[in-house]
């Protein structure tokens, strides 16, 4: 190809050379009057058909000399004005460069056209390299999608086969309460089929008592971070239903916010035969503690009436073994009267035992006599100031919950003994027309009730709750490091109201 260029281009000097030299010749011997100069300018047109720049200019310059050289041997017309001739090469000499700039013009338009061109295309291939890169990155974008698609199916397919799988019903809702998931647990639980439900709020579940404060709940725990951790722990409630009838549940609810969109789930066990069963259990524990009280008093009956008689016959016959010495040796008496002095300290261990295991002041002197005689005698016994405050009931207590907050009292302060290392102690019991109150306030070191649940509370906590619980009465503890604690019993009489019993550290 470049062989064949040089080749033309040769040709086309050669051409240009020889079409100078001819129309020179032809000049010369043409007479002045014609205007055969004028074919230069084919010459020069010609010669724009070279491929180098030069070639024009320098068949115009060659065009230029061969002009005026033929203009000075060509013959004269004596009747023609000499401008005439001279005005023709002029002209010719005028258009010959007018040409050399029109083709330096368009040699200069092509080559910036060729340029524009060359960087056209590099841009385009720029782009083209791009775009297949581009191309390339998106093939691989739509692979990793599709695989993550099929990962993610493969995934929501497992965790549907999980989450059926699983007993409890698990309810996911979005942030306007419309249920979009429900599992077979939920199915089986609430009697409904997921198109029944799927689209639907979740009131469609709630008895009706429930749905009021649910809307305006829902919101607040969107918003509230220590209310959403709190809720994330199980909370008793009820549910309804396809069929209308009701059901305790435990029920448990998280928050999952992705951008602008919150989802919650929401996971509810039945908890109908748990109750049952902590029903059943309570009743024994009530029926356990009012025969343990019953067993007490029996006992306590016993060594008072009993044993601590006997104890006092065999006193009374040593003292009149006694009253006659004449009988007796000095030996005799001595060891009769040790013997007398050691059954007074037994008949005494004997009726505070009797005491201890069921106060006759109690029965006797109610309440209210049996809490002020406690009192004093562990005051006397610790050290520790003690203050009674008491309210005189106009009718006394029903002996169960007399007993229920005697032994509170006892068990509080027992532990106050061995553990608050207090100055001062307060018992102070009220009482109106709903319920009895009993409250016993310590200064002591107090404790960390975060630690107590961490740890299993200890049998004299558990037995207080208990007591408690088998009258129906709510237990409350407060207690920090450092502050001392507080101990509050509430008991409601026959048919007053009352809330199940609670503790800070159950």
């Amino acid at each position: 190809m470049r062989i064949n260029a040089q080749f033309k281009e040769s040709i086309l000097i050669g051409l240009t050379i020889l079409s100078l030299a001819g129309l020179f010749i032809f000049d010369i011997y043409t007479p002045t009057i014609l205007a055969d100069h004028a074919a230069y300018v084919i010459v020069v047109l010609i010669a724009t058909a070279s491929r180098f720049s030069w070639m024009p200019s320098l068949a115009a310059g060659a065009g230029t000399i061969l002009t005026m050289v033929g203009g000075l041997g060509t013959p004269w017309f004596a009747d023609v004005p000499r401008w005439i001739p001279m005005g023709n090469r002029s002209i010719t000499i005028v258009i010959l460069w007018v040409l050399v700039w029109f083709a330096w013009k368009r040699r200069q338009a092509k080559t910036a056209l060729q340029k524009a061109n060359e960087d056209l295309e590099q841009k385009v291939v720029e782009r083209t390299q791009e775009l297949a890169a581009v191309n390339r990155a998106l093939v691989l974008e739509i692979a990793e999608r599709v695989q993550t698609e099929q990962a993610l199916r493969l995934s929501q397919g497992r965790l549907a086969d999980i989450l059926d799988i699983a007993d409890d019903a698990i309810i996911v809702i979005e942030h306007d309460r419309s249920i979009m998931l429900f599992n077979q647990g939920a199915v089986k639980l609430f009697g409904y089929n997921p198109d029944e439900v799927l689209g639907n709020s979740i009131d469609l579940l709630l008895p009706e008592r429930f749905r009021i404060d649910h809307p305006s709940y829902i919101n607040v725990f969107a918003h509230d971070p220590e209310l959403a951790r709190r809720t994330a722990q199980r909370r008793e409630l009820f549910g309804l239903r396809k069929d209308g009838s009701e059901f305790p549940a435990e029920a448990s609810i998280s928050k999952l916010s992705l951008g602008e969109r919150t989802t919650f789930t929401v996971i509810v066990r039945d908890i109908t035969d748990r109750l049952r069963t902590e029903r059943q259990l309570q009743s024994l524990t009530t029926q356990l503690m009012t025969a343990q009280e019953e067993e007490r008093r029996r006992i306590a009956r016993e060594l008072h009436d009993d044993v601590n008689q006997r104890l006092a016959l065999l006193a009374i016959d040593m003292a009149n073994m006694l009253s006659d010495p004449s009988r007796l040796t000095t030996q005799a008496k001595e060891t009769i009267q040790s013997l007398n002095q050691r059954l007074v300290r037994i008949s005494d261990d004997v009726r505070r035992m009797a005491y201890q295991f069921h106060p006759s002041i109690l029965d006797d002197l109610g309440l209210t006599a049996a809490l002020k005689h406690m009192a004093d005698e562990w005051s006397e016994k610790t050290g520790i100031k003690t203050v009674v405050v008491q309210e005189e009931m106009a009718d006394p207590l029903p002996r169960d919950i007399a007993s229920c907050l005697y032994r509170v009292a006892q068990e509080s302060l027992t532990n106050i003994m061995k553990h608050a290392r207090a100055a001062r102690v307060e018992l102070e019991l009220t009482c109106d027309d709903q319920e009895i109150t009993l409250s016993i306030y310590d200064t002591g070191v107090g404790f960390d009730l975060k630690d107590i649940r961490a740890r299993h509370p200890g049998l004299g906590l558990v037995n207080m709750r208990e007591r408690v619980r088998s009258v129906r009465g709510r237990l409350d503890i407060q207690s920090e490091l450092g502050r001392g604690t507080h101990i509050i019993v509430h008991i409601p009489f026959s048919g007053a109201p009352h809330e199940e019993t609670t503790s800070s550290f159950s």
